[in-house]
């Protein structure tokens, strides 16, 4: 039997990526081990560049991850976020997100 908060997280991807997508995000992927409630949010942007800004952001401002939180309510905790482009993924991991988030 599956999980239903992980049904909650990929109802989450679209709201996710429109609340960033002014940052370039196009794309958002979790890592959870459930039953446990931590998760690590991925945000992905196209480039190195708008990868970079963003990280900034995410390191020197807590809002993008007090903002995820608000998003995913009680039933999980945002442990944290990284930000990875598609540019670094294609270029290190062959364009595999999988090989990316492990």
């Amino acid at each position: 039997m599956s999980d239903p908060r992980w049904s909650a997280l990929v109802c989450l991807r679209p709201t996710a990526i429109a609340a960033w997508a002014d940052q370039g995000v196009t794309r958002v992927e979790f890592v959870a081990s459930l039953p446990r409630p931590d998760v690590w949010v991925w945000l992905g942007t196209t480039t190195d560049a708008e990868r970079d800004r963003l990280q900034a952001r995410v390191a020197h401002d807590d809002g993008v991850r007090v903002r995820l939180q608000a998003l995913l309510g009680d039933a999980l905790t945002v442990a944290g976020v990284t930000v990875q482009s598609e540019e670094t993924v294609a270029r290190d991991h062959e364009g595999s997100w999988f090989c990316a988030l492990r």
